[in-house]
């Protein structure tokens, strides 16, 4: 046997490169593949017949360490520098297995070794390999990450272009800094060259996770195609499974990285998040101990116990854990960047922006760390506003323009919600409303570009987008509003314990107790859904949220969460809620809280969808769902259409269809008959092509103003932010002198529409003329920051509505203002010598006895 391992390394050695070459590669393969066992036998192997060659030794380590074999691993590189004592490779290697192994202090010295080997010879490093080695070497140790993408990275890709490793450092780095979007470009690029390498597809999912999830799903399910086994894949799979709190999915997949490594510290913190989770609180402390039992001050393993929670918004437990990693290493940026973001989460944003600038001073190049500090800078020039136990912060010219009716809203949600659910907020809460989409993002999420999200609460603060970035599609800012302060009361009460589902469909169902057009409603699509088998298992539920197949998908989820709080109050009354949110609050998980005070889950879930499949059922009884494909028919003229409509009259989708044709074709003799009996049919769409607004134009069309307001009335009663039906009622019920009804409609669009002038009009004149004085002066001072076309008129007004509520100073400042507007305007000038000679009067006036001697 001896002999044919000296004959096999002669012809390594004398002539036999290629054969060696390609029986390396086989291991490289196996390595990839994710066959550790067989990698490690046949690299032994070739090592023990004595191949040369330091990378040999290098992938006999990585199978080791992949199987959580340290400490065969640190025997493998250590000897393996005894014969290839130039190496800074293996050096570089073994820096990464000595704590694994519970040899923490021997890096360092490594650490200058490898400097030293660079600085004597560095002629000898200029392969690709020790390029990327040397790279990220010098990134360990704090060099400028540009510098070392271009000194090293690049230089060995343009030294070796068809080299996997140069590429996937470059990515690597892309990701370390948050750019995920050149991070996709460098590792697309890389499949290009590397179709069937693994880290490429997980690199790839990653990078796209973010923007786009069922992409990235498909990145990752391919990396795990290719390497069954590969780690941080698994870990992957695991974190999304724990974000749909789909825990049996997550132990099922740390289960199996656990049969190919079961000392993997990350795997061990993630499964003591999942027992934090499940309430079980002893189990989680006894697995974040096994996972530092080696490397007893690992930063990474209170960083993603952390993270983990954090995602859960358990922000206070997330940040404990971060503060727990940066004892262990007070410069590991990932927990630094991690506790700034859960601190401006939380509130504290003092020594939240302090921890980010200290990120961002060693880290400049992050891009999420970029983006919020230059958003800080805009932060800055809000306006804040303070009500009781709220913080507004907002643009400054829409504060001076309903700044006050939202301050009043929120200060309304915060008693209103808090009596309700027995919860006495601890702290005031921050609001903040951005007039840009992209600022939006970034405080939220770190990155520009996340569509899709009105507003967010994280707990006690909350974000959302403000009038001014919804001109082309206005939504009630006053519902959102209250659907986020209802997440701050149950958070709160849960201590931000509660799955997505029952947090979102109480917020929903609240909007629905607050103004029944609010929130979520049953529509036809959703009743095809429901009779279409589209229900989420409540188990499932708030997976739904995740990876929906369409927004439509996803605003469904919505609706079916309110659906089971809703079923949850009716069925089991109000106090069973209350009683499920305490537990939850106590530790204890969704799946033991909800049976325990109303019936095992797959009962209760059962009933829940027999219940809703009722309500699907009886929503339109009487119409005709079925689709006509009118297109297959021979519909040519008006007339056509007309007949059509007339003898299908309980077919909505066709009646609906041939309205809209006859609309466009401004036939409303026939139109209107059609939009008649397609409304009395089914008057419940909403939408700003619903049949009820057709039917209002029409009826507009041909004179019956009475008829349109009815319809329109009907309309906003059911859609919380149709602004043109609101518009048109303001109109119909002036001319009508109908005040109450103006007043109503003009709050109601003042909720979606606040930066017109309109809705602030008609309260000011209304409030003016029934005498209530503080309601006129609010709508007067939103009208002059509207920039108005006279503003003399309108400081002269609102210094009226002011002197009536003796606000001397104030309305002398305001019909000063209108003098200065114009100076001979005569009413003013009466009005200023009225409050002149009421201010004499004050100061004339004896101070009080207060009875003492």
């Amino acid at each position: 046997m001896s002999i044919v391992r000296t004959i096999l390394s002669l012809a390594c050695l004398l002539g036999g490169g290629a054969a060696c070459a390609a029986e390396i590669d086989d291991c490289r393969q196996l390595l990839l593949k994710g066959d550790y066992q067989q990698c490690e036998a046949l690299t032994n192997a070739a090592i023990e017949r004595g191949v040369y060659g330091e990378s040999w030794h290098q992938i006999l380590a990585a199978a080791q360490i992949a199987q959580g074999n340290y400490d065969g691993a640190t025997t493998t590189l250590t000897s393996a520098m005894e014969k290839y004592s130039w190496s800074v490779r293996l050096r570089w290697q073994l820096m990464q297995v000595l704590p694994l192994a519970g040899k923490a202090d021997l890096v360092e010295s490594l650490t200058i070794e490898i400097g030293k080997l660079a600085e004597a010879s560095p002629w000898r490093y200029t392969d690709a390999d020790n390029l990327v080695t040397l790279g990220e070497w010098a990134l360990h140790g704090g060099a400028d990450a540009k510098d070392v993408q271009n000194t090293f990275f690049k230089r060995a890709q343009r030294n070796n272009p068809l080299h996997r490793e140069p590429q996937l450092a470059l990515g690597r780095l892309a990701l370390a800094k948050r750019d995920f979007q050149l991070a996709a470009d460098l590792y697309r690029a890389g499949l290009e060259r590397h179709p069937d390498d693994p880290d490429f597809h997980f690199g790839l999912g990653q990078a796209l996770l973010g923007s786009d999830r069922q992409a990235a799903t498909t990145a990752v399910t391919k990396t795990l195609e290719l390497n069954p086994h590969h780690a941080d894949a698994l870990l992957w799979v695991v974190d999304r499974a724990l974000e749909a709190e789909q825990y049996a999915e997550a132990e099922k997949q740390l289960n199996a990285l656990a049969e190919i490594n079961p000392h993997h510290p990350e795997m061990l913190a993630f499964w003591s998040v999942l027992n934090v989770l499940q309430g079980d609180a002893d189990l989680a402390t006894e697995l974040r101990t096994q996972a530092l039992a080696k490397w007893s001050n690992n930063p990474a393993v209170d960083h993603i116990i952390g993270r983990e929670l954090s995602q859960k918004y358990r922000f206070a437990e997330g940040l404990s854990h971060q503060r727990r990693a940066l004892e262990f290493e007070a410069n590991y940026l990932p927990a630094q960047k991690q506790a700034a973001e859960d601190l401006l989460r939380l509130g504290d944003e003092q020594e939240g922006w302090e921890l980010a600038d200290l990120a961002a001073a060693s880290d400049p190049y992050d891009v999420e760390l970029y983006n919020l500090l230059t958003l800080r800078t805009e932060l800055d020039r809000f306006a804040t506003l303070e009500g009781d136990g709220v913080r507004l912060r907002m643009d400054r010219r829409e504060a001076d323009i309903y700044g006050a009716v939202v301050l009043e809203l929120l200060e309304t949600a915060r008693s209103e919600l808090g009596q309700k659910y027995q919860v006495q907020l601890a702290q005031p809460t921050l609001v903040e409303l951005f007039p840009d989409p992209n600022d939006f993002a970034v405080r939220t999420f770190g990155l520009p570009g996340a569509g899709g999200y009105l507003g967010v609460c994280f707990g006690n603060v909350i974000t959302a987008n403000s009038p001014a970035s919804q001109n082309t599609s206005p939504v009630n800012l006053e519902s959102v509003l209250w659907h986020e302060y209802a997440h701050v009361i149950t958070l709160n009460k849960t201590h931000n314990r509660m799955p997505r589902w029952l947090s979102e469909g109480i917020s929903v169902y609240e909007e629905r107790q607050r103004d029944p057009s609010w929130g979520e409603q049953l529509t036809p699509i959703y009743r095809e859904m429901i009779l279409g088998g589209e229900l989420t298992a409540i188990g499932d539920l708030s997976g739904a949220f995740l990876a929906p197949k369409s927004g439509l998908h996803l605003q469904f989820a919505y609706y079916e969460s309110s659906l089971v709080v809703e079923y949850l109050i009716a069925e089991y009354g109000f106090d069973t809620l209350l009683k499920v949110l305490d537990d939850l609050a106590a530790g204890m998980a969704i799946k033991e809280a909800l049976p325990r005070h109303t019936d095992p889950l797959p009962l209760l879930e059962e009933s829940f969808a027999d219940h809703v499949r009722k309500l699907a059922e009886d929503f339109g009884t009487n119409v005709d769902w079925t689709n006509p494909n009118l297109q297959t028919q021979e519909l040519n003229t008006a007339s056509d259409i007309a007949t059509w409509a007339k003898e299908h009259p309980t077919n909505y989708p066709g009646l609906k269809a041939c309205a809209a044709a006859l609309v466009r074709l401004e036939r409303w003799d026939l139109a209107l008959p059609v939009l008649r009996t397609a409304h009395e049919l089914f008057p419940y769409e909403t939408g700003a092509e619903c049949i009820s607004w057709l039917l209002a134009q029409a009826e507009r069309k041909v004179g019956d103003a009475a008829a349109e307001r009815s319809v329109l009335e009907q309309l906003v009663e059911r859609d919380d932010d149709h602004a043109a039906a609101l518009l048109r009622l303001l109109e119909l019920t002036a001319e009508e002198n109908d005040q109450d009804a103006t007043l109503r409609y003009a709050l109601k669009l003042r909720g979606i529409k606040p930066l017109i002038p309109q809705p602030h009009m008609a309260i000011a004149h209304v409030a003016e003329t029934s005498g209530d004085a503080d309601l006129a002066a609010t709508a007067l001072a939103s009208l002059l920051a509207l920039d108005p076309d006279d503003p003399a008129d309108l400081h002269y007004r609102l210094a009226r509505q002011l002197a009536k509520q003796q606000h001397w100073a104030e309305a002398k400042r305001q019909v000063l203002k209108s003098l200065e507007e114009a100076p001979r305007y005569r009413q003013a000038l009466s009005l200023l010598l009225e409050i002149r000679s009421q201010e004499r009067k004050s100061e004339q006036r004896p101070e009080p006895s207060t009875g003492a001697e």
